[in-house]
Order: structure tokens, then sequence, then C-alpha cells
């Protein structure tokens, strides 16, 4: 397959392919031996697909290649004369070459319509010629030869956008799912830059109350030097976590968009979990439902609710069960319900749901606890929203979480 990587040689080899094509052919008309072959729409196809290729290497083989075999076939196997199939294919072949190797490169820069508009009409008029010079110079020969060309050409155009539309719908879903499993990265990372903006407080706190304990001892004349040194070392993981955040800040600012309509937001959402369902093997219905669209300025912070809420709750359903997902406007707020009919909770767990580090979920594997921060981000956002959260359970018959949130802070 070496030799193929050359441009021109590649090109020899399509044509004597070409030639072979062309002994593929009907005889629609009975007053000559006029023939309507596969080469020809094959060639305008490949020059679509490669336009690339050298043409006039590839239109001279191709026409001698189906001339020669022309003429032999008709001599071997019908007994003709080597020239009663060989003339006609050289003729139409030859004029067909000659006017699309001439013209290709004028045509190709029009874009591709024009090319096969081009190709077209090159074939009607090797057709016609060819019909000419076999003594067939009636009207009919020539509404023939152009019905013959307009065919083969809208054949060849209907198979070509026939593939660009399926290359671009699946480039378009491809782009969708990129864009999905990005923005669900970039949310994950705007979630974890909300919790340390809040770890950042603390520690402000934290070096506050440290140097006022300093004070307070060292006005009782007591020895406070190891609370100013807390106070200095909550001040320098500040400083750290500070230069972090505004690392994460900009590349999240770098790479967000001003707004997302609701509808793109679900259809992202809805995208993603069914994926995680996939990936996870469990069987689980999922229902979503909107009762209206706009656009939303802070889609970051949504992502960030509805997706922690929405990987819980397959925790909780594990292999089978149902989830949904329900958001409607009523007046000035937006209401967010996620509910799933899985394992639930004791109304005592409800208290301690919200804390950093709290879980019932760990790898039945290794035994291993999870990190216990969804439902923190979640209360973060829904907090940092000015919103509020209403949690139903009960064990074994699920949970349901209802999220209220202002609109104005949306937008």
């Amino acid at each position: 397959m070496e030799i193929l990587r050359n441009k021109d040689h590649r090109a020899w080899s399509y044509g004597v392919l070409l030639g072979l094509l062309c002994q593929i052919y009907i005889s629609p008309f009975a007053y000559s031996r006029y023939v309507v072959s596969l080469g020809t729409p094959v060639l305008s196809a490949l020059l679509l697909f490669q336009p690339q290729l050298p043409v006039f290497p590839l239109t001279l083989v191709m026409t001698v290649t189906a001339s020669l075999l022309r003429g032999c076939i008709g001599m071997w196997d019908l007994g003709q004369p080597f020239s009663d199939r060989f003339v006609p294919a050289l003729i139409y072949y030859g004029i067909y070459s000659i006017l699309l190797s001439s013209s290709f490169s004028f045509l190709k820069e029009y874009g591709k319509s024009r090319l096969m508009a081009g190709m077209i009409f090159f074939d009607f008029l090797a057709n016609s010629l060819q019909l000419a010079l076999m003594g067939h110079i009636e009207g009919e020969a020539v509404i023939d030869s152009a019905l013959v060309a307009v065919i083969r050409g809208l054949l060849v155009w209907g198979t070509y956008w026939m593939y660009e539309w399926e290359l671009l719908y699946i480039r378009q879903k491809e782009h969708q799912d990129h864009y999905a499993k990005l923005n669900s990265i970039v949310t994950d990372i705007y979630a974890e830059a909300f919790y340390l903006k809040k770890s950042m407080e603390d520690l402000n706190y934290l070096t506050r109350k440290s140097h006022q304990l300093y004070e307070d001892l060292e006005a009782k004349g007591q020895d406070g030097q190891q609370a100013l040194d807390i106070a200095r070392e909550a001040h320098e993981i500040r400083k750290d976590y500070q230069r972090i955040s505004q690392g994460i800040a900009a590349l999240v600012h770098a790479n967000e968009e001003k707004s997302m309509s609701l509808s793109n937001i679900l259809q992202i959402i809805q995208d993603n979990t069914r994926r995680q369902m996939t990936q996870r093997n469990q069987d689980l219905s999922f229902d979503v439902s909107c009762q209206a669209d706009m656009q939303i300025q802070r889609y970051y912070d949504l992502f960030t609710i509805i997706n922690n809420l929405l990987v819980n709750s397959m925790d909780a359903c594990e292999e089978k069960g149902k989830i949904t997902l329900s958001l409607v406007v009523k007046g000035e707020t937006l209401e967010i319900r996620v509910a799933d009919d899985g394992c639930g909770m004791d109304e005592d767990m409800l208290a301690y749901i919200w804390g950093a580090g709290f879980s019932t979920k760990y790898d039945r594997d290794t035994g291993q606890m999870s990190a216990g921060i969804g439902l923190c981000h979640v209360g973060n956002a829904v907090e940092h929203l000015g919103g509020m959260v209403e949690v139903k359970s009960k064990p074994s018959l699920g949970t349901e979480f209802c999220i209220a949130l202002p609109m104005e802070k949306l937008r």
C-alpha cells in the first residue's frame, strides 16, 4: 500500500479501477450501441470526496483502460470488430476527460456545487458528441443524453450530500458529548472552588480568633506565642488557598458562557445522567420535566445542585428504580424537585446530611467511605443563591429534595 501514498500513483490505480467499472453498463436506448456505464458517476463521486487528486492522469488512465477493455470484450465475447466498441468508448471518455481535466481547477475554486454542475454538463456534452459522431443527431438523442447526465449527476450529488449530512450529524453529536463532558468537569471545578472559598473564610476567621487570643493572653501577662504562631500558619495557608482559588476562577471564567438556556442545561444534565447510568450498569427510569425556559447566568450553580442530587439518587437506587427531575417557575421562584424511590434515610440522619465529610456510601470492594461533600456543595450553592431546601425521606420508600431559588439571583 506504500505506492498509494503518492498522489500520481493513486490516480493511476484509481484510473484502472474506474476503467474496470466502465465495463458495468446498461444499453437503455434501442436506436444505438450507446451504453450508460458505472464509471462516470463513480469518477464524479471520487473527485467530490478527493478533489486533490490529479485529474489528467486519472481520466487518461480511465479512458485508455475503459476503451481497450470495451473493444476487447466486444471482440472476444460478442464477435464484433474491435473498433465497434473501442471507438464509441474512446470518443465519450476522451471528450469527457479533456473537458473535465482542463476545467477542474477552475470549477473547484467555486465550490463543490458548481463542480458537480460542471461534471453534469461535461457528461451531457460528451454524450451528445458521441451520439452525433455515431450518426444520431436527432432531438431524441440529445434529450436522452441530457437525461442520462442529469440523472447520474443527481444520484452522485444526493449520495455525496447524504454522506456529508451524516458526517455533520456525527461531528455535532461528538461535539455535544465533548461539550457536555467539559461542562461537567468545569462544573465540578466550580463547586470545588466554591468550597475552597468557604474554607478560606474559615481560615480567615481562625486567623482573627487566634490573633485575638494572642492579644488577650499577652494582656494578662501570659505567653501567647503559640496562638500567634497558629494565626501566622492559618494566614499562610489562606494565602495558598487564595492563589489556588484565583487560578481555578480564571480557568472557569476563560471557558464559561455568559448564560445558558434552561432547556440546554437540562439536556446536558439528562445526557450526562443517562451516560452515568449506563456506565454503572443501572436499569433506572429517569424522567425530566420543565414548564418554562429562560436564560440562566448562574448556570454552574444549577449544575452543581442538580448533578449532585442526581448522583445521590443513583446511589440510593442501586441497580433498579425511578428518578424524577422537575423544574417549575412559580412567580419569581424556580422550584427544583429531585425524587427517587431508593433506600431513603431515617429522620435522625437528615440533620447531618449537609455536613462536609458525612456519608453513608462506601466502596463494597475496598470498604472505603465516600468523600461526603456532594450535599455539602448543594447546601453551599443554595445558600449562596439565597434559596431554601426541604428534604423528605423515608427508609425503603425514597427521598425527595425540593429546592426554591429566587429568579433574580439566577438571572
